[in-house]
């Protein structure tokens, strides 16, 4: 499978403010800077509906305006975290509930 390829310094579609909005808190803590890649992910209505609520919630009450990508690139840490096995997956339906039990274990 070929590697996507980087993004190049200032070349991204979406930029980072310095104050470090739209990360998660230990990447915006962090002082290094990781490289970051374009990816297209395609989801459901549903899934779009979601973060747009959850975008929309951070702002209830004097909260901050929150990117989308952020909510995902913040789901994935913690699921890195989990130990999640997904080998002798058989079917798409299973990969639901084993994420659950991985993230449960947390």
């Amino acid at each position: 499978m070929p590697k996507r390829a980087a993004v190049p310094e200032g070349k991204a579609l979406f930029f980072r403010t310095p104050d470090g909005l739209g990360e998660t808190p230990a990447k915006a803590a962090s002082s290094e800077k990781e490289p970051t890649r374009q990816s297209a992910v395609f989801l459901e209505e549903r899934h779009l509906d979601w973060l747009d609520d959850r975008c929309r919630e951070a702002r209830r009450n004097g909260g901050r305006a929150i990117r989308k990508a952020a909510i995902i690139r913040a789901l994935l840490d913690v699921a890195m975290q989990a130990p999640i096995d997904l080998t002798g997956l058989r079917r798409v339906e299973e990969l639901e509930e084993r994420i659950k039990r991985g993230l449960q274990a947390v």
